[in-house]
């Protein structure tokens, strides 16, 4: 019922022929760029910024400033373009959650296509402007930020757009690759107070983590992403063999990244073992998210305690 009338207000707006006033505006593109959503990027960012630090040099400010807007800029790429993307299924499913059914700006009209797109450019701008920037401060690591910009912008593509994987299936690769290498890749890059950092370990531990909070964002979806022919592992898969993936795939990242000295990750355990005590609620839609929440809570505070961890060191 208040989906209803909430649809109905914007459909008597849209109606009268009355504009948008500024704030009106100004809340819709704050709700179209997803701020929470930064909590999925960042802290992939500040593990390869501080990488570098936990052998004994001092990290740049500068340095991780500038890396964190980069990855600001990506986000604004992400998330427009994934609107524009997903705007059919987005309008076929129940509604959003803080993990899955988009911003819905395009849906219930707040933002026309356009709008979206012109953000799209000038978000994709914006990242192209900062990566230059990181080519000025470190010119001998010019290949490193023309290839994460491309390599940001081509796997988004591939994504959503051109192969759309992420409809026919694979995109949760995507994904783990744009989070778990690209990101910490972006982090030491633009630290040009010390050696680039990262060892093969790190990545595979990160790839996975990313790899994992794809099969759990996919959760709350299945049926709704199933319906318009989007194969997300939810819906591929179903949701209890998807569950039981995204389960492992954090329980093995963790194993990975505290053997390689990041113990600080088995924060996430206790979230991780409460959510297996959830499992119970996974397969009606209306109680899924008692379960899938605490799932991606888990992944997402070991990787910030891995991030916190390396700070604390430097």
């Amino acid at each position: 019922m208040e989906r209803e009338i909430r649809d109905y207000s914007i459909t008597s707006r849209e109606a009268s022929g009355a504009p948008p006033t500024r704030s009106q505006n100004a809340r819709a593109w704050l709700r179209a760029f997803r701020p929470l959503a930064q909590g999925n990027l960042a802290p992939f960012i500040l593990i390869g910024a501080s990488e570098g630090a936990t052998s004994g040099r001092a990290m740049g400010t500068v340095g991780v400033g500038l890396a964190l807007l980069w990855g600001l800029m990506d986000h604004g790429v992400i998330v427009f373009a994934n609107d524009l993307a997903d705007e059919q299924s987005d309008g076929a499913s129940h509604g959003a959650t803080l993990l899955s059914g988009g911003s819905r700006v395009l849906v219930e009209g707040l933002l026309r296509r356009e709008d979206l797109a012109r953000g799209l450019i000038l978000a994709a701008a914006g990242l192209v402007a900062v990566s230059a920037i990181g080519v000025a401060r470190c010119p001998d690591r010019w290949a490193i930020f023309v290839f994460c910009t491309l390599s940001a912008l081509a796997l988004l593509y591939a994504y959503g757009n051109g192969p759309r994987l992420a409809y026919r299936g694979g995109g949760e690769w995507l994904q783990a690759l744009g989070v778990g290498a690209v990101l910490p890749t972006v982090g030491a890059a633009f630290q040009s107070e010390h050696t680039f950092h990262l060892h093969f370990s790190s990545y595979a531990a990160l790839v996975l983590f990313g790899l994992a909070g794809n099969f759990a964002t996919s959760l709350p979806d299945a049926e709704d992403d199933a319906a318009v022919g989007k194969w997300s592992p939810a819906a591929r898969l179903g949701v209890v063999p998807a569950f039981h993936i995204a389960l492992a795939l954090n329980a093995l990242a963790m194993v990975v990244a505290a053997s390689s000295g990041h113990r600080a990750c088995i924060i996430g355990l206790p979230l991780l073992a409460f959510s297996v005590l959830q499992m119970r609620f996974l397969r009606a839609s209306c109680t899924r998210m008692r379960a899938v929440y605490p799932l991606a809570i888990s992944g997402g505070a070991m990787v910030a305690a891995w991030a916190i961890e390396n700070l604390a060191k430097g």
